[in-house]
């Protein structure tokens, strides 16, 4: 909901609390493969990868992908074998099948999401 990333100061975008820990901590271990999957048209993808590189995140994440099309992540996530997709849109989150477990990730959700991933974990177990 930061609407910097849309203006001319968009590097001074903001991390929603939390996640670069989670990040972080998701990146120990080897077995955790880290993608991002956006909407992004070719600037927006652009501003993405400076944020993030700004943030020194890229080197967390194996695969960085950019579509033109909510409704292309649901098929980018299942031929990269995602297990669990987080979005931030109830509408994408939608599209997907029980083969991929969700998360919505907003304010009110964002302090559950370890707890999300933990208990997935688990089950794979």
């Amino acid at each position: 909901n930061d609407n910097r990333f849309f203006k001319k100061n968009y590097l001074e975008t903001n991390l929603s609390d939390g996640i670069y820990d989670v990040i972080i901590s998701l990146s120990k271990d080897p077995t955790n493969k880290l993608i991002i999957i956006s909407k992004a048209f070719p600037p927006n993808a652009k501003r993405s990868k400076e944020i993030l590189e700004m943030y020194n995140l890229t080197q967390y994440f194996n695969s960085v992908i950019f579509c033109e099309e909510n409704s292309a992540k649901y098929h980018i996530a299942k031929a990269m074998h995602v297990d669990l997709m987080i979005d931030d849109k109830v509408e994408v989150l939608e599209t997907f099948d029980s083969s991929i477990s969700t998360f919505l990730y907003n304010d009110s959700t964002s302090g559950q999401l370890m707890s999300v991933i933990y208990n997935l974990r688990k089950s794979f177990n």
